[in-house]
Order: C-alpha cells, then structure tokens, then sequence
C-alpha cells in the first residue's frame, strides 16, 4: 500500500478502536438494562474502576496481559476483539464499498453488527433495543441513499425475515431447537439494509459458515451437538461479506456454472 493509502487507515483504525471500546460497552450493558454512560467501567470480579491506561483500546489489554491490574483476574478476549475488530473495519471500509455513497450505510451497519455481536457472544442474546431502533435508522438511510428500488429493500425485510421464521417452525415441527427471533429479526434488518438478492445471499453464506464452524468444533470436542450456539455472529460475518463483495461473489458463482 502506498503512503495516501496508510495516511487514510491509520486514522480510520484508531478511531474504529475507539468506537469498538464503546460499542462493547453497549452489547454487554444494553441486554442487562443498564446505562451506557454511568458508572465507569469496571472489572466484573473485583468490581474496582478501571484506569485510563486499563481503558485505552486494544493497548490497554496488552499491556495488562489481559488481567485485571487490581486483582489478577483475566478480562474476556470479547474486549479486546470487540476493539479490533473496529478498528479494522473502520480502516477498511472506504476499500472494500465500490459505491461512495453506500458507505453511509455501511458504517451504520458495521457498527449494529459489531454490537450485536458482543451481545449475542456474551449473552446469546440479539436485543430488540438494538435491532428496531436500527430497523428504523435504516429506514430512513434508505429512503435517501437507495441504488436499489425501495420495492427491493422491503421486499429483503420480509424474505429475510421469512425465510428463517420458515426455518424455525419446520424446526419446531420436527422437534428440534428452533432459531431465536432474535436470530429472525437480525435477518430482517439485513434485507432491509440489502435488498433481496444479497440477503438470500446472507442468508445461504451464514448457514455455510455456521455449519463449518459448528461441525469443526463438534469434532474437536469443544462443542457437543446438544449444545447451543449463537447464531448472531454468523450473520453479522455473512452480511458483511454480502454488503461488500455480494454482486462480486454471484457473478463469479454464475460464470462459474454456465
């Protein structure tokens, strides 16, 4: 990369690791009902507040080795991820969306996705107080920045959400674990932000990929096969994947089979 190139990322890293420190902050406060401003942040064994270097982002971690200062006791890695993972996507963002002005979706969606994905590791949980106040966010980003008919966009909210409260009740009929309405719900709003082609695409890569992760950890022992797991991560990765490199991936799959 060259230097212009890096003079972009890197602001948009440390800045995308300051927001990841917040929006850990809202996935694991948000689902228990607490505030997001008030108290401080603290360790959740000893209870003690944490200082400022505890709370610089992604450093803080490192330079604690992951423990608590005050009582040894090791932080979740769900911290520290949650802050890369911002950064990261923060700094990528503008490379990875082909049309400008989707970028004004794009990073409203990361930021949903990266705090429901808190949510869901920590709790297995997908919150309604996150996902219909985002419902109505991209309502209104829509209406304004939409390269797709608006047909499209609530067209991919009923199929998405459809499509997996199909999946559930069949589940149900047969006797086994249906999916959260969390899960549905998520999907929903993914068909908003996306319209229907790419949400049937989000839908097809978050099933591959909740698959493969499930059986390589079934098979490593980690997982037993009556053991839940969240489903929201999946999404999240898929709809992005789909977001950025959707139209990219379905031609190469057409051209692939004709």
């Amino acid at each position: 990369m060259d230097w212009p190139t890096w003079a972009v990322m890197v602001p948009l890293f440390v800045i995308g690791t300051l927001f990841g420190s917040f929006f850990n902050v809202v996935g694991i406060r948000v689902p228990k009902g607490e505030s997001v401003v008030a108290p401080r942040s603290s360790c959740s064994s000893c209870r003690h507040p944490l200082n400022a270097i505890d709370l610089l982002p992604i450093l803080g971690w490192l330079v604690r080795g992951g423990k608590c200062h005050y009582c040894g006791e090791r932080f979740s890695p769900i911290y520290m991820l949650g802050e890369l993972a911002g950064g990261v996507l923060f700094a990528t963002l503008p490379f990875l969306v082909n049309k400008p002005s989707e970028l004004w979706i794009a990073y409203p969606l990361a930021s949903v996705l990266l705090i429901l994905t808190v949510s869901d590791l920590k709790y297995m949980l997908l919150p309604n107080k996150i996902i219909y106040p985002a419902m109505l966010l991209f309502v209104a980003l829509r209406l304004v920045v939409h390269p797709l008919p608006l047909w499209q966009y609530a067209l991919g909210f009923l199929l998405g959400g459809g499509i997996l409260f199909g999946v559930s009740y069949m589940a149900i009929l047969l006797r086994k674990p249906p999916m959260g309405f969390g899960d549905i719900r998520l999907m929903a709003l993914i068909g908003l932000v996306m319209g229907v082609k790419l949400v049937l695409l989000c839908i097809f890569l978050s099933a591959l990929l909740g698959s493969l992760i499930g059986l390589s950890l079934i098979a490593s022992g980690k997982l037993s096969r009556k053991s839940p797991m969240p489903y929201g991560p999946f999404i999240a990765v898929a709809g992005l994947v789909a977001f950025c490199y959707g139209d990219s991936l379905m031609t190469w799959y057409v051209n692939l089979i004709t």
